[in-house]
């Protein structure tokens, strides 16, 4: 029977069967819309699947669950943070039939339950330096793993003589739209960079053109419709509404030269925030992260950056990267083994540490949250 069809239903008004249903998790809702047209129309409703959301991580903490890549399957899966068990396996972004080899993905970035993924088209095994470019030009996709729903994105406009690529992929709050960025660097030409937007479904070039890239292959966070990250020359910023880079922001961070190594940025309480491990003299074995006070200095117009240390802990471990801070007060630390890099957790409360799983692929993790959010042109996966 039905469960609109039960006497019961008889007495519950529409504003608390939402009440009831925003409590509910993913999957189950997704088999919840089944029930009835209303139903399916309360659910996929943008008021709906923003207010579930926000109670989800509400309740569970924003930062709970990681997307995080397994060495020995090369799959993508979530990490509980409290109990650091992996869990099975989120699928891929693309359907069976569609690639004629196992292609090698990439984790970009997680926004809203949405998640931007890098797959290789081609084989990694065939690369060789004539082919040296298709390795930079992989697919993009944007996906919901809790849905099943991803969108493969149109083919980049810039593909010249590449010699590297980093991507970033975030919300703007302003054009209520996901956007992904992509800055180039050639063999024979200065960066360039390319905005892609879900609503006009395409890339656009971005003038004036980045003078920094990220250090790593991504940006490191997006908050308020900010992608930042650390790059060659201090901090770097992307402003996804208006369409333009802020590079060389000042982080409190001392290095021997300009480029910036160990610094990562993690948010803390929607603040941007940097952590830093040192084995130098003056931060010998320290953990220490700052928060930005403003964040008008990473839009432009000349603001000097200014930070507050908002935590400096020792710990007793080889650390190589601060990967992450959490809520919890916990920051994921990528420490130095014997023959590879291993993670551990580390409460700075209680001064433990505990280890991750070994078979996490220490360059790629991401926080994630299941949502309903569902990207316009996204297709079901097969």
């Amino acid at each position: 029977m039905a469960w609109n069809s039960s006497p019961a239903c008889d007495f519950l008004t529409d504003d608390l069967i939402s009440e009831i249903l925003v409590r509910v998790p993913v999957k189950p809702l997704l088999r919840l819309k089944l029930v009835s047209k209303p139903w399916r129309s309360l659910i996929t409703s943008p008021r709906f699947i923003k207010s579930q959301f926000d109670h989800a991580i509400t309740k569970a903490g924003a930062d709970q669950t990681l997307i995080v890549y397994k060495r020995e399957d090369l799959s993508m899966t979530p990490l509980n943070l409290h109990s650091l068990q992996v869990g099975p396996r989120l699928g891929v972004p693309y359907s069976r039939g569609d690639f004629s080899f196992t292609p090698y993905s990439k984790l970009v970035a997680s926004h809203d339950g949405v998640v931007c993924v890098r797959v290789s088209n081609f084989p990694r095994q065939q690369f060789n330096s004539s082919n040296f470019c298709k390795l930079h030009n992989p697919d993009i996709y944007i996906w919901n793993p809790a849905t099943r729903q991803s969108k493969l994105l149109p083919p980049h406009t810039i593909r010249h003589k590449i010699k590297s690529v980093s991507v970033g992929f975030g919300f703007d709050p302003v054009g209520k739209e996901f956007k992904v960025v992509r800055i180039v660097a050639s063999f024979d030409k200065p960066f360039c960079a390319e905005v892609y937007s879900v609503n006009r479904n395409a890339w656009r070039k971005v003038e004036p053109r980045p003078y920094d890239l990220p250090y790593y292959d991504e940006f490191d966070v997006c908050v308020k419709g900010l992608l930042c990250c650390t790059g060659m020359y201090g901090l770097m910023a992307f402003d996804l509404s208006r369409e333009v880079f802020t590079s060389g922001i000042k982080i409190p961070v001392r290095c021997r030269s300009l480029r910036v190594y160990n610094a990562r940025l993690t948010v803390v309480k929607d603040s941007i925030a940097v952590a830093f491990f040192s084995k130098r003299a003056e931060l010998s074995g320290k953990v220490k992260l700052w928060t930005l006070d403003d964040d008008a200095c990473l839009r432009g117009g000349e603001v000097e950056a200014s930070w507050t240390l908002l935590l400096s802990v020792q710990v007793d471990l080889p650390v190589r990267f601060v990967r992450g801070y959490f809520n919890s007060g916990d920051i994921l630390l990528v420490v130095a083994g014997e023959d590879t890099e291993t993670w551990c957790l580390y409460n700075t409360d209680k001064k433990e540490a505990k280890a991750v799983p070994s078979s996490i692929y220490a360059s790629q993790v991401i926080k994630y949250n299941e949502s309903l959010v569902s990207v316009e042109g996204s297709k079901q996966v097969t």
